[in-house]
Parts: structure tokens; sequence; C-alpha cells
């Protein structure tokens, strides 16, 4: 009695769903719509919900088919208030049309090809026929003194009238006939343009559409009302942040609305979801990365491997059943077939026969047209073209040849492209540089030029040798971080780091690649305000505002559009700034501060027994402020900078003195404030100093 009481339990607690071909037919079909999608930089997470109810026991549920390039081992399903015992992906194929449709436009097309071909052969006829009868006209009589035999019949007027009269009437019926080939000849184009553009539509070739197929097995243990939950990833899609920066004036603020400029092309339209624009990348590894042990030159032990005298034979191994193609589908490949074969019998008549008959200047000489446009699509047909056969090719009928071949069995593929051999020349030395080296920025490539020396003694004597070797070989690691193609992708700006932006509403982006910008917050700063210029370089003073991040994610580099009031200022490019860091906002050029920048060289020989050339560099800059505020603006200058040893560089004077520099690179910072309608003047000196008759080199 225990043990049919076991076995009742057991069986109880078996699953009444298994796996079987009458599986999906038993399945039930909920709608599962998007509810929320998070965007990453080169992907998606979709998630899709449903409410059911369910009653104690095990049930089966067919989901919505998911795009073809949702990647599989990604899809999951979770069920509150159940427990889901297998979820069953399948990829499948699905016709987008059927092959009675499509063989219907190939009749069609094949009909109006016949016709257009009727239509031209006709035309040539009539236009041969126009040009023998302008060829006709009277013949002058022979000079009495180079005519032979007896004398010509004499030229009857009324009867060359009738002559011209026919002539005449036959070319205007010609010409009529012309005009209503034209209008017949454009109107069949027009359908065969038509049933071109049905057939682009379509996209032959691509007869079928991928699609995931889901099923879900779910166990509930009482009724309830679950939520079912269908998240997976997609590629397709990315983000990139956008910023608009409004400077007001007046109120001495600053308003930062931040968007992301959001673009999928996943096959499947986002409608009415709640999005999130996220910094990570899912598909990196968080796993630690061991070290393995550093050795050089060094041996491991002799481990002896025994070899067998005999070893007993292999059981062979046979491949996993393969599926057989059924009646259907085997009659659908051949019908395929054949439909490939009438379009590249079409390709083939288009080639010989469709020649460009371009009768329009013939017809306008004549004067049956006013105009081309009478004759349009007489100028020839275009060429039936196949680009492929499969999921994703299609055919191209439109005016271009074929630029591909046909991608059925037994096509020959085109020659591939002979790689060219290339040989690097030697690079000779360069010479040796002479002793007044001119004047480099060498301190620029220290990090380049550094390097670690090596000395290897030999045993048999005393001599070394030096092997210098670059600090890159001590800097390369195993571990490559991902790369991606576009530098301003968020995962790139956020350095790898999670950081998520909410949309505050629902919103819908369809899958056609374009770009959508998508509002994400909106905060105004408080701001301090200064000018910066670098009068050397450009004779212009730029506003700028600095600002403290005080919300709890950083800003991301991205381009922003900068608006002072109303008015549209200009773009810049916003840095990555962490919270609570500082923020530079470019505001734009200012063109109320008048800069002018002004170098004057004086150049003299000093000393008695080696003469030296010095140089003696007058830098005058004049600061104007035609506002009506004052100003807080900060230059940038340099002096000179080299590391040779021979030219000395000497800063003399300056006035005023500067708040910083100058720096390792010789560059100087003043700080100024300048009242309203004032001008101020800097103003410094320097010398160099380097042997008679150098030539100084930038």
């Amino acid at each position: 009695m225990v043990a049919i009481l076991t076995y009742l339990l057991a069986a109880a607690a078996v699953p009444n769903v298994t796996a079987g071909p009458n599986l999906l037919q038993e399945a039930k079909a909920i709608e599962a719509p998007l509810s929320h999608v998070t965007v990453f930089s080169d992907r998606a997470r979709i998630r899709r919900r449903a409410r059911i109810d369910l009653a104690p026991g095990t049930h089966t549920f067919s989901l919505p088919d998911l795009p073809g390039s949702v990647l599989i081992n990604t899809v999951r399903v979770s069920c509150s208030g159940a427990k889901v015992l297998r979820i069953e992906t399948t990829p499948i194929e699905r016709e987008r049309f059927s092959i009675d449709q499509v063989e219907k436009l190939i009749d069609q097309l094949e009909m109006l090809t016949d016709q257009l071909t009727a239509v031209d052969e006709e035309s040539s006829v009539i236009n041969q026929e126009l040009i023998m009868l302008a060829g006709v006209s009277p013949r002058a009589a022979v000079d009495e003194s180079k005519r032979v035999g007896k004398s010509l019949p004499p030229i009857l007027p009324e009867m060359w009238k009738k002559v011209l009269d026919f002539l005449q009437r036959r070319k205007d019926s010609c010409r009529t006939a012309l005009h209503k080939i034209a209008i017949n000849r454009r109107q069949l184009a027009e359908k065969l343009t038509k049933v071109q553009r049905e057939i682009q539509r379509r996209n032959l070739g691509a007869f079928t559409d991928r699609k995931i197929q889901v099923l879900a097995i779910v166990k509930a243990g009482k009724s309830v009302k679950a939520k079912l939950e269908l998240e997976y990833f997609v590629p397709g899609a990315s983000w990139t942040p956008a910023y608009d920066i409004h400077f007001h004036t007046n109120l001495g603020k600053v308003m930062i609305k931040t968007g992301g400029m959001v673009r999928q092309a996943t096959g499947e339209d986002w409608n009415d979801v709640k999005l999130d624009l996220s910094t990570a990348i899912p598909g990196q590894g968080i796993e630690l990365p061991e070290l393995l042990t550093w050795a050089l030159g060094e041996k491991r032990e002799f481990i002896p491997r025994p070899r067998a005298a005999r070893m007993p034979q292999v059981a062979a191994l046979f491949p996993p059943p393969q599926r057989q193609p059924i009646a259907s589908e085997s009659e659908r490949a051949a019908r395929l077939q054949v439909i490939q074969q009438r379009i590249s019998h079409l390709q083939a008549l288009t080639r010989m026969n469709f020649k460009s008959l371009d009768l329009s200047g013939k017809l306008i000489a004549d004067g049956l047209i006013k105009d081309s446009k009478e004759v349009s699509g007489i100028s020839g047909h275009g060429r039936v073209g196949t680009t492929g056969y499969g999921k994703g090719a299609g055919y191209n009928l439109g005016a271009g040849s074929v630029s591909a071949g046909l991608a059925r069995p037994g096509a020959s593929r085109p020659a591939p492209r002979r790689k060219r051999s290339y040989k690097p020349k030697p690079v000779k030395a360069p010479p040796p540089r002479s002793a007044p080296a001119p004047m480099e920025a060498d301190y620029d490539r220290v990090a380049v030029s550094e390097s670690v020396t090596t000395v290897s003694k030999k045993k048999s004597g005393s001599s070394s040798r030096v092997i210098p070797t670059s600090l890159g070989l001590f800097d390369s690691g195993g571990y490559r971080p991902p790369r991606f193609s576009n530098p301003n992708l968020p995962a790139v700006a956020a350095g790898g780091l999670d950081y998520v932006y909410s949309s505050p509403t629902r919103v819908s982006v369809p899958s056609t690649g374009k770009r959508l910008r998508v509002p994400l917050a909106s905060q105004s700063y408080p701001v301090q305000t200064f000018y910066q210029a670098t009068p050397s370089l450009k004779k212009t003073a730029y506003l700028k505002a600095t600002v403290t991040n005080r919300s709890g994610k950083p800003i991301l580099r991205g381009p922003a559009n900068i608006f002072v009031g109303n008015d549209f200022s200009g773009q810049g490019m916003l840095k990555t700034t962490g919270s609570g860091g500082t923020i530079e906002l470019p505001l734009g050029a200012d063109e109320d501060i008048r800069i002018l920048h002004k170098i004057t060289p004086e150049t003299v020989s000093e000393g008695v027994f080696s003469k030296d050339d010095v140089t003696t560099y007058i830098t005058v800059i004049e600061l104007g402020n035609y506002k009506k505020r004052a100003i807080h603006i900060q230059i940038f200058d340099q002096t000179l900078k080299t590391s040779n040893e021979d030219i000395e560089i000497e800063l003399l004077k300056v006035n005023p003195k500067q708040a910083k520099g100058p720096d390792a690179n010789g560059i100087m910072h003043w700080e100024l404030d300048i009242p309203a309608g004032k001008t101020k003047t800097i103003e410094f000196r320097y010398k160099v100093t380097r042997p008679e008759n150098w030539q100084l080199t930038q």
C-alpha cells in the first residue's frame, strides 16, 4: 500500500506537459507588449509583460515571436506566483509573401516586357520609313552635253504635286503613328516601373523572415493572477548624449537640458515604453583576471610519457539525425528555382534586346513634338538584375546593371582579386646632427624616447653590448578592453562604469535606424561667468561659465547646442564630469571684447672672441572692454622653450605680473578685471641667445 501511494505521489509530481509535435498547438497564445527598454552602447534589453489567470496545474504559453537577431542565450521568462519549468526558443522562418503573389508579379513583368519589345520594334520600323521618306526628292535634269540616248520625259507639275501630296500624307501618318506609339510606350513604361517597384518592395529572394518562437511551460500550485515577464537582449540599438545649454544673462543662471539621441533597427518598434539609457557594457566580463607565472629562460622538468604498443579499436561515431524536407518544402524549393530561372531569362532578354532608342531628337527635328517629354521612356529600358537568392537578398530591377553573381546552386563566383605583394622599402638612417642643433621641442618627446638599457657581458671577455629596450614592452598587458568605433558612445565616456539615465515619460522609437532625441532631465545652475582668450592664436574672447554638477550622475561627453537668452549662439562639446565636479560651459564668442596682439623682434650681436646672436621679443596685448559692465578675463600666451644647451631663453619683463607661469611648456596665465569702456595692456619681453648665424626652426 505504501508503494502504491509513493507511485501515485511521484506520478502527480510529474508535469502533464512534455515536448512533442503537438506542444505548439496545445500552447495558449498570450499578448505580452513591450513595457521597458534599456538601451546600451551596442544593444538593448527588452522586457515584455503580461497578466494571466492561472489555474492549478501545468500550462503552456506561446509568447509573441521575437526578431531573428535576438541573442537566444539571453531569453529569460519569469512568472510571479508560479514556477517556470521550461523555456523553448526555436528559430523559425515565416513567409512574408506567398509564392503565388510572386509568380503573378513575374507574369506581369514578362507580359509588359514583351509588349514594350513589340512597341519598340514597331517604332523602329516607322522611324526608318520616316528617314526614307525624308530622302525622296526630284532629281535635277541632266545637261544636254552629258546626256546619252533619248531625251528625258518632261516633268509634269501636276503629277509631281500628287507625288508630294502622297509623301506628305505618308509622313503625317507616320508622325501620328509615332505619337500614339510614344504615348502607349510611356503608359507601358509606367506600368513596368510600378511592377518593378512592387517587386522591390516585396524583396524577391527573401520570401521569409527569421523569427524566434518562444514557448514557456509554467506550473501553478493554486489559482493565481500572475505577472509573466519576457526579457531578452537584441543588437542594433545605441544612444549618445546631447545637451542644450540656455544662458540667461539677467538671471545669472544656466539651464542644462540633457537628452539622449537614440536609434534602433532591431526589427520591432518600441511603442509607448519606459526607456532607460545605460552606460554599462553588458558583454564585458566581470571576473578578476589571474596572473600567470612570468619566467625567463626556465626549462621545466622532464616528465616521461607512456606509449601504447596496441590500443583497442574505437567505435565509429555517427552524426545526429538530420531532419529531411517534407513534400511541401521540396515543392516550394522547386518553385523558387523556377522563379529564379525566369528571372535569369528576363535578365538575358533585357541585355540582348532592350537597346536605347533615342527617337526624341528626330521627332523634334521633324516637328512632330515640341519637347522630349512626349516620348518619355523611348530611350531604353532598365535591366532586370539579381543580387542573390535566399534570405536577405533581393532583385534589383532598376536601371543599373548587375553587380553580383547569382547565389544559386552551381552559379560561378567572381574571380577573387589578386593581392599585391608589398615589399617595404629599406629605411635609411638619418644623417648625424651637426653641433649647432636647431631649436626643437624635444621635451615633448621624452615619453616616446625613454628606454631601458640592458647590458649583457660575454663569458670569454670583458666586452659588453648595450641593447635599448622600449618601455612599451613593460606596459603591454594581455587584457584588451572592448573598443568602440565611436568615441562619443556613453560606454567610452563613462569609462565602463554603470550609470542609468531614465526618461521621465514613456516614449516610442520606431525601428528605422533614424536618430530620435529623448529628453532625460533639465536642471538650472547658478553660474560664474568669465572670458578666456589666446590672442596669439585668435583675437576673439570667449564667454565661459563654471557650474558644479550637483546631480548624482556624471555629465557625459557630448555635443551641446548653446543659447544665449532665446538666440542660438553656437555649438560646443561638454567634457565628462563626475558628480560634484566643476563643469566648464562654453557660451560662445563675444564681439564686444576687442583684442590686439603684436610681436616685435630686435636682433643684435654680442661677444668679443665668440659672437652670439641675441634676439629680444617684445609682445604687446591690448584688451578693450566695450560692454556696459565690468568683465573678468583670462589671457593665455607663451614664451619659447628648447632642450638645446647652446640656446638660452631668458624672460626679461612682465607687466602686469602673470597669475601663473611660465610652466614647463612656457605658457603664462593672466587674470584681469577690466571696467566698462576701459582698456588694459599686457607687455612682456624675453630674449633668445644662440651662436652666431644659427638658424632657429620651430
